[in-house]
């Protein structure tokens, strides 16, 4: 609050960590959006397959049947391979703009964290990728970032081994908890799908909202509302939005 001051910054909008012992006592209430599921790490090869979802194991048989092979990239060499079939997917989907990312976007991922991301792609007989994904990864957790599966392959279910076999890499390489995420609504498919995976894994997500010069927040609440009135538009702020000056 006293760099808060310092720095004339009037609000602060805050992503809370998925994992309580990381929270911070910060005054305030808190805002529950919705809900992720997050694979713990902590089971051997046996535990975690039964802890799946029966159509995860299923899909995962299937899958090695047609002799899919799982590739880790830590070095970003198959970002052509990535961006083809990520952008593909996400064109596929129709997309919010929001997520089309540029390539120099993933080149800075690439340059400027080391160590702290892997491309997981999955290949089929004739050495294609079909399925890919970006995690990426701190000390102890992983985040499913981006990614996408060739609409061909879907047959092969390609994705269901590509998250079973990055769950294994990671826990081999000491993480803890892999989050898979949400989805864009409450219990949609998307969610469902993630939660096949780990189908006790639900974790809260919640944001929170600081007015951290209140004065400040008022001005810039009436000076919004009266320059949209000098544009001759009524103004309103958007329900739920944070800060609402901005809406």
């Amino acid at each position: 609050e006293s760099w808060a001051r310092g720095a004339r910054i009037v609000t602060g909008f805050l992503r809370l960590s998925l994992f309580e012992e990381q929270l911070l006592a910060i005054p305030g209430p808190r805002v529950e959006r919705m809900t992720n599921v997050v694979r713990s790490l902590d089971l051997d090869d046996e535990a975690l397959w039964s802890d799946y979802a029966h159509k995860v194991r299923k899909n995962v048989k299937r899958a090695r049947k047609h002799e899919l092979v799982v590739e880790f990239d830590e070095t970003g060499s198959g970002l052509d391979d990535f961006l083809q079939i990520y952008l593909g997917t996400m064109e596929r989907r129709e997309a919010a703009n929001s997520f089309y990312f540029e390539r120099r976007f993933f080149e800075r991922v690439i340059d400027e964290l080391p160590g702290s991301f892997v491309f997981v792609h999955v290949r089929a007989l004739d050495r294609s990728v079909v399925s890919t994904e970006l995690v990426l990864l701190s000390a102890r957790t992983a985040y499913s970032f981006l990614g996408g599966t060739r609409e061909e392959a879907f047959a092969m279910r390609p994705n269901d081994l590509l998250k079973h076999e990055t769950i294994r890499w990671l826990r081999e390489s000491g993480r803890e908890a892999f989050v898979l995420g949400g989805g864009y609504g409450a219990d949609d498919g998307i969610y469902r799908y993630k939660k096949a995976f780990a189908p006790h894994g639900d974790r809260v997500f919640s944001t929170q909202s600081l007015v951290l010069d209140p004065t400040g927040f008022d001005r810039l609440m009436t000076t919004r509302e009266r320059w949209e009135n000098d544009q001759g538009r009524p103004w309103s702020p958007a329900e739920g939005f944070f800060p609402p000056y901005r809406s």
